[in-house]
């Protein structure tokens, strides 16, 4: 029987998790979930039944380390220390199509450089967005899709993926792929800064349109300018299809 922690604070993911580890039998794995302590608004997942970890405790980490054989992220707000993912197989349910725009909102990155976009599930370790892959598939990205869109995009098709492939994973019943290029990184600093819109910048209008579709993403506000007054004004975008 393996011991499997599930790392998420994601709710649609963790339901996703719920729902078909039910119809697993507990003689092939047991299966715990906690949620980063880092998280703002947990409250949805504590209703779920789930407890709360620190991935910067050492002694939090070393009770990992000597209770599970492996440990899930699935978009999991605190980076994994690299003596946990050393000591314990850890894998990672990643929005992106690694190796391109590792790190972090790599939809939005997407949208702006045109690398390619979807899920990658892949062997973590001390890189972040990093190690063999497992699992990969990719979504497309229409001219009227928003940063919210295409992320809708690759949560359907990570839950596919866990839906298909969950018990190859806690069987490592699978083959890896070595990613041979170690690709692009954006890290929060990069997103920052595309957020801060410079009134004056030079581009065409189509680069323009993909840099507010890119920072649209739902209630969030994300693009914003700070006008004559020092007023901060936020920015979205709204794209309908001719149907």
């Amino acid at each position: 029987m393996k011991k499997v922690l599930i790392v998420s604070d994601n709710v649609d993911l963790v339901s996703c998790f719920m729902f078909i580890t039910k119809a697993i039998s507990a003689n092939i794995a047991q299966f715990n979930y906690c949620y980063s302590v880092i998280n703002k608004t947990p409250d949805a997942l504590i209703t779920m039944g789930m407890s709360v970890v620190d991935m910067k405790s050492h002694n939090e980490v070393e009770t990992i380390v000597a209770e599970y054989d492996l440990v899930i992220s699935a978009h999991c707000k605190q980076i994994f220390p690299k003596e946990l993912v050393k000591k314990v197989r850890c894998i990672n349910i990643h929005p992106g199509l690694n190796p391109h725009n590792r790190g972090w909102f790599p939809q939005v990155f997407s949208i702006i450089n045109k690398k390619p976009i979807g899920c990658s599930i892949h062997l973590m370790d001390e890189e972040i967005d990093h190690g063999d892959v497992i699992y990969q598939e990719e979504v497309s990205v229409n001219s009227w899709d928003t940063s919210m869109d295409v992320y809708n995009k690759v949560v359907s098709i990570e839950k596919k993926l866990i839906r298909k492939y969950l018990l190859d994973l806690v069987n490592e019943a699978y083959e890896c792929q070595v990613i041979e290029s170690e690709g692009n990184y954006n890290g929060i600093k990069d997103f920052n800064a595309l957020a801060q819109l410079n009134l004056s910048s030079k581009g065409t209008l189509g680069e323009h349109i993909d840099l507010l579709r890119a920072l649209t993403h739902g209630d969030f506000n994300n693009a914003y300018f700070v006008d004559d007054q020092g007023n901060k004004v936020f920015v979205k975008i709204k794209l309908n299809k001719e149907q």
